[in-house]
């Protein structure tokens, strides 16, 4: 969904400013996303870092992290009481929804259950694929897939997991950071040929995320930022008031410039549970080159043209 940065970049007109009209369009799973940026359908994609790493280094596909975004606010597991789950420890031989097989939050899942007990590799439980962050809220609300398949588990980020807390049926048993501080979360991607010939553009498009996080973090817009964030996900004033604090006043989840350290957590995270072909290092991983994972070239470009 939108992040915070974005939405008020949009409604205080700091793409237009800067010379940009930004169509939004939600994907409905990573998969779809990245086959979507490759055939040029978008030219910029929201994702978590580790789905950018998984197909830079796994596939060879030369994509590429521009910024951060956020150091995943909000990424919580969510489980279904109604279908019996109230702790961690009731999802031993129960199914977990998630995105993909391969996609980031499977990993973060699986820091979070080898933290108490349970092994995917050792088949204490098992993935149930059903897509991305609205269609697992959507299935794990409903407490079945359209099937009629119970879903018992999922990780969701900012806006679901806050409104996950207001559905009588489910229950926050974690939070990520409790596993893994810092994590790089969500970040901005696009292909290298994308990013290098069109670098004014992505310079403006980063330019005017920047002015939309330190708008909405400026104390005296939180009212205004919070009616923004409930209109653009249609959500009551509550949850806006829970994304807003995720999103903006939580300093160790929310959003913000790129982590260094959260990235390389990232990196590991996936290492840690076998996610890469061939060993990788981190820190080799993540310096920041024109045909890198990661180029800082435009956020550096961006904040020295934000003066």
């Amino acid at each position: 969904m939108h992040n915070v940065s974005f939405i008020e970049a949009q409604q205080q007109g700091f793409f237009a400013k800067q010379g940009l009209n930004v169509c939004y369009n939600q994907v409905t799973s990573s998969t779809q996303q990245f086959n979507s940026l490759l055939s040029g359908q978008y030219d910029i994609v929201e994702t978590t870092a580790d789905n950018a790493v998984n197909r830079y280094v796994n596939s060879q596909i030369p994509v590429q992290i521009e910024s951060g975004i956020d150091k995943g606010a909000g990424l919580d597991l969510i489980v279904n009481t109604a279908n019996g789950i109230n702790s961690i420890a009731d999802l031993k031989g129960k199914s977990i929804a998630v995105d993909a097989p391969d996609s980031g939050y499977v990993f973060a899942m699986e820091k979070i259950l080898a933290a108490n007990g349970l092994s995917l590799s050792n088949g204490d439980y098992s993935l149930q694929i059903i897509g991305g962050s609205l269609q697992r809220f959507q299935a794990i609300s409903a407490g079945k897939t359209s099937t009629g398949d119970p879903v018992y588990a999922t990780i969701l980020g900012t806006p679901f997991s806050e409104q996950a807390h207001y559905v009588s049926t489910l229950k926050d048993v974690a939070q990520l950071s409790s596993s893994v501080s810092p994590y790089q979360g969500a970040t901005l991607v696009t292909t290298r040929a994308y990013a290098q010939a069109n670098k004014q553009t992505m310079t403006n498009f980063i330019a005017a995320m920047a002015q939309g996080y330190i708008f909405a973090a400026n104390p005296a817009n939180q009212d205004t930022v919070i009616a923004d964030i409930a209109t653009a996900d249609k959500v009551s004033t509550q949850v806006a008031t829970d994304v807003y604090n995720d999103s903006i006043k939580d300093t160790v989840r929310g959003e913000g410039a790129l982590s260094n350290q959260g990235l390389i957590n990232t990196i590991n995270l996936r290492q840690q549970f076998g996610g890469f072909t061939a060993p990788v290092n981190a820190k080799d991983l993540i310096k920041p080159g024109k045909n890198s994972l990661y180029d800082d070239e435009y956020w550096n470009a961006a904040i020295k043209q934000l003066g």
